[in-house]
């Protein structure tokens, strides 16, 4: 029977060529779309998933609130892991970690590399982490101070003969060497953290810190199987209080139940392993070493694209069979009348839909195969083609085709099984089968889905759009900013005077931050309130040129900015005017706040000015309380210099000439490290615009698979009335009247499509824009241009269609039958 059911598939393939193709085409292309998104969706879930024990690790986050500012983050104190460590009997093992970025290091003088980042980390790194060391000895590798690993990738660039251990690489100057004790591989690729030198977390003098309140590094617990995760939030923080208690009633003057009685939360809690790349709700304090972290929604965006994606190829292939089952009727028939029953009909039809399907399934692996590499390429992802082959991958494809191919063959199989002989065999089966409602319907949600997916697409792409060209606040064009200053050593104001005697370079600021990056978040008291009332702002430590160079407003006219002209403007500030309205200040130019010391609140600090607000951070943040001081001197924090280009090619050109010979005047043969702001800024949006790229692929792919299904659909109905289109041309009807006899059904099953797609496209990207706290709202225009372009779409595909017909011969066409 079988072999049979196979002679008359492939019997059947062979004689209906066109409607064929079109259907595996579009089969192959939706699963081919499925394939790519189901990679992503494998890729961004498998993170960290490569550690034995990945169930039982944790990651340790502060959450606090203060002044009704709350604040959520991976860092803390490097006195939290050994304490809660030795408090708390379910963690066994704790590791700490930090970074060392833009690094110069060698192993031989001429030849220095910058490396963009080094781990520091406990020497129990190996005992929690399921990674592998190539040579060394795990348990004693990261024992000593000044002691490295270096990742299999970077032994070659350092050590051309191969053997590394026991040789020692320079960091940044030649009396900071560190040992390799060992090769390590490199990062796997699903780990949420990154390296390419692993140094002992003990060579770092901060490393032994006792202040609970300094928090900058993380903290990772290996916890005992089983360990429930609320029970051992709780007991953190029960230590918490205990250990933090007597720091806090030094600084604030209060106990932690004080503090907590006056609306204020500290707290510290663990954050599972497998959590930690798609939770956005915890911040960082850079990015360096530590992978883009992904976003859980898009995951499920991406997952309703490829599902709508399938259902729109599946409906293309229920449709066209639907409406092929005419010119099978008779073949139906005979096969009734020779004794073939319903379910053997049925079982066939389907059979064919299952054998159309995993040749469409074939087709796709091999389009994913092509074109794997250039979609990495466009969207800047890593997704790996092996990642199919992986045990379970193959069986779950197989699988989904054969259900696509019995979902898509279903109703056509029972309505070709279901013709009755007597009416197939006198040529007007058409009457009985009643399938032209059903493939209205289908073509109504073919490109409703489609509609849908343009208008995201659209409104993806305004949101970006409107992320990367919003005014500011501050003018980000013609902005340089150099990192990486300690060559400079005590000359960093000299060097920037030199700079601005150029004519290309207009002015140039030396600060802790640069506008657009958040500093660090410090918690300030305002005199005349009592400590539980604190502020929490982002702090900028400035020169007095950092106005004239970022070009922001003052709120007041009489705000001022700070200048060494005024010797008390060391203990001077300006705050935004979001602070004020954080923080009800009534009279904020003669509000004095208070500077945390490790004695607790004791500098003054006088208002002099107040800044309109301006992003100073993401788009995807609200504008939070800023303050801005005089940065000291003396400060070993080198932080940043920006300054300012002339407008023009020529301009830019010169004013980099000159920083470039200038750097080597000042630092010789260190690396000279500098960005243009305005494109740094945009990377903060580098997750939208690959959504957008994506969205915007598979919108194409969805309407093409629309079309092709259209176009299959107008050429079936073409044939089908081709004596009436005859007999309408000798009447006198012209190819225009023709064209619109055969599309205006078309056109009203994507007038009702547009009316079901927009409603459903308004609420899921109205909830999709609530994550930014700045958007482009409800813009109309955008989905009136989704539903005009899905009508030209479909009206040009059925006018290329039915034109064709429309120029037939009138006496072939009534020869036709």
């Amino acid at each position: 029977m079988w072999k049979n059911f196979l002679r008359v598939t492939i019997r059947s393939l062979g004689k209906n060529k066109a409607f064929n193709a079109i259907n595996i085409s579009g089969l192959a292309i939706g699963l081919a779309s499925a394939i790519f998104i189901i990679l992503y969706i494998i890729s961004e879930t498998s993170y960290d998933r490569f550690n034995e024990r990945s169930a039982d690790i944790y990651r340790l986050y502060i959450h606090g609130k203060m002044a009704g500012e709350e604040f959520t983050g991976a860092w803390n104190s490097p006195v939290a892991g050994p304490t809660f460590f030795e408090e708390i009997p379910e963690i066994e093992n704790f590791c700490r970690f930090d970074f060392f970025a833009n690094m110069l290091m060698w192993a031989e003088p001429d030849n220095k590399f910058l490396e963009k980042s080094v781990m520091l980390a406990d020497s129990t790194f190996f005992e929690i982490f399921t990674i592998r060391l190539l040579e060394g000895d795990p348990s004693t590798c990261l024992d000593e101070p000044n002691t490295m690993v270096i990742s299999e990738s970077k032994v070659y660039q350092y050590f051309p003969d191969g053997n590394p251990i026991g040789k020692s690489i320079a960091l940044n100057n030649e009396s900071d060497l560190y040992r390799v004790t060992g090769v390590v591989e490199d990062a796997p690729r699903t780990s949420h953290f990154d390296y390419d030198f692993i140094a002992s977390y003990s060579s770092d003098e901060r490393s032994r810190g006792t202040f609970w309140f300094n928090n900058w590094m993380m903290t990772y617990f290996l916890v005992q199987p089983g360990t429930d995760k609320e029970v051992l939030d709780q007991k953190i923080n029960a230590s918490l209080i205990e250990n933090i208690r007597p720091q806090l009633e030094q600084i604030m003057g209060i106990s932690p139940e004080e503090f907590q009685e006056g609306g204020g939360e500290y707290g510290m809690y663990t954050q599972p392993l497998l959590d930690i790349h798609l939770d956005q709700g915890i911040d960082l304090p850079n990015e360096v070493g530590y992978r883009p972290i992904g976003n859980r929604s898009y995951l499920v965006i991406f997952g309703v694209i490829a599902f709508f994606v399938l259902v729109i190829a599946s409906i293309n292939f229920m449709n066209l069979s639907t409406a092929r089952s005419l010119s099978r009727a008779k073949e139906v028939s005979l096969r009734k009348v020779v004794g073939s029953g319903k379910k053997e009909l049925i079982r066939q039809f389907l059979a064919e839909s299952v054998v159309l399907s995993l040749l469409s399934l074939v087709i796709a692996l091999g389009l994913v195969s092509l074109l794997l590499t250039p979609f990495n390429n466009l969207v800047g992802m890593n997704l790996e083609y092996g990642d199919i082959f992986r045990w379970y991958m193959i069986p779950a494809f197989l699988v989904l085709a054969i259900l696509v191919g019995l979902l898509s063959g279903s109703y056509p199989s029972f309505v070709l099984a279901s013709f009755k002989p007597i009416f197939a065999l006198k040529g007007n089966a058409s009457a009985k089968n009643g399938t032209t409602w059903l493939r209205n319907a289908l073509v109504i949600i073919q490109f409703s889905i489609s509609i849908v997916i343009i208008a995201g697409t659209l409104v993806i792409y305004w949101q970006f759009r409107f992320m990367t060209h919003k005014e500011l606040g501050f003018d980000k064009e013609q902005l340089v900013v150099l990192e990486r200053l300690h060559p400079l050593d005590g000359q960093i104001q000299v060097f920037k005077d030199e700079l601005t005697k150029h004519a290309s370079i207009l002015q140039a600021t030396n600060s802790t931050a640069y506008l657009g990056a958040t500093n660090s978040n410090s918690t300030f008291g305002i005199k005349g309130r009592p400590p539980e009332e604190s502020a929490m702002f982002f702090v900028y430590y400035t020169d007095e040129d950092f106005q004239e160079t970022f070009h922001f407003d003052l709120a007041t006219p009489d705000s001022r900015f700070l200048s060494e002209d005024f010797p008390g403007d060391s203990s001077a500030c300006l705050i935004n005017e979001s602070a004020i309205r954080k923080y009800n200040l009534e009279d904020p130019l003669n509000t004095r706040l208070l500077r945390p010391t490790d004695q607790g609140f004791t500098d003054e600090l006088r208002v002099v000015g107040i800044v309109k607000d301006h992003h100073f951070s993401s788009l995807k943040e609200e504008i939070g309380a800023q303050i801005i001081m005089l940065k000291p001197q003396d400060w070993d924090w080198h932080g940043y210099i920006t300054l300012r280009l002339a407008d023009g090619k020529d301009h830019i050109e010169a004013g980099l000439d000159h920083l470039e010979s200038l750097w080597k005047e000042f630092a010789g043969d260190e690396p000279l490290q500098y960005f243009f702001l305005d494109e740094q800024l945009n990377k903060y949006y580098a997750e939208e615009k690959r959504t957008g790229t994506i969205t915007l692929i598979f919108s194409i792919l969805a309407i093409f698979i629309a079309s092709l299904g259209l176009f299959g659909l107008t050429l079936y109905n073409s044939q089908k009335r081709i004596r009436e289109i005859g007999i309408r041309k000798v009447m006198g009807a012209t190819e225009g009247n023709i064209i619109t006899v055969i599309s205006s059904s078309v056109g009203y099953a994507v007038a009702i499509a547009i009316a079901i797609a927009m409603p459903a496209a308004y609420f899921m990207m109205q909830d999709w824009l609530r994550d930014f706290p700045y958007n482009v709202g409800f813009q109309p225009l955008l989905f009136i241009a989704a539903a005009i372009l899905a009508i030209l779409i479909a009206m040009v595909t059925v006018t290329i269609t039915s034109l064709k017909a429309a120029r037939i011969n009138p006496a072939i066409a009534l020869h036709y039958e």
